[in-house]
């Protein structure tokens, strides 16, 4: 797969973890790992994947109300997640899926959401691309730079 341009990247990192966060914040009592997964698995992301700029350039609150608008998604009611984990694991995601070339479905099925919190304790300290790197070893994939 091709992946977005090199250009986005920090943005599509850095939006991409405040999206997650942001549906915390704004969605009380949200089931964050739901929204998580049905963004990684939807329309939208694959938008971004593909290198759509006015997608890949919208700021976490603009993308949050068009992913729900253009994905229909309807939040749901359930754990949720305190602290920096959900702000991490997009950043993750994001990271993970421009450096191993990988559509966002394929990344969120590989790397479930439930996986990335249980790991988040162990490898959120470490740097970011540090921490994609060693879990893209771990899963085969190889080493990137």
């Amino acid at each position: 797969m091709d992946v977005f341009s090199e250009a986005y990247l920090e943005e599509v990192i850095e939006n991409q973890g405040k999206l997650f966060e942001y549906a915390e914040e704004h969605c009380p009592g949200i089931d964050v790992a739901d929204f998580i997964e049905a963004y990684m698995k939807s329309r939208t992301r694959a938008l971004i994947d593909e290198g759509q700029a006015y997608v890949s350039t919208m700021d976490a609150e603009s993308l949050f109300n068009y992913f729900l608008e253009n994905d229909k998604y309807e939040p749901k009611h359930g754990k949720v997640a305190k602290g920096f984990a959900p702000n991490w694991i997009g950043q993750f995601y994001a990271l993970f899926q421009w450096l191993y070339k990988m559509t966002s479905k394929e990344v969120v099925k590989l790397l479930p959401v439930e996986f990335m919190f249980e790991g988040y304790p162990g490898l959120h300290d470490l740097d970011l691309q540090v921490a994609v790197c060693k879990v893209g070893e771990q899963c085969g994939l190889g080493t990137q730079k």
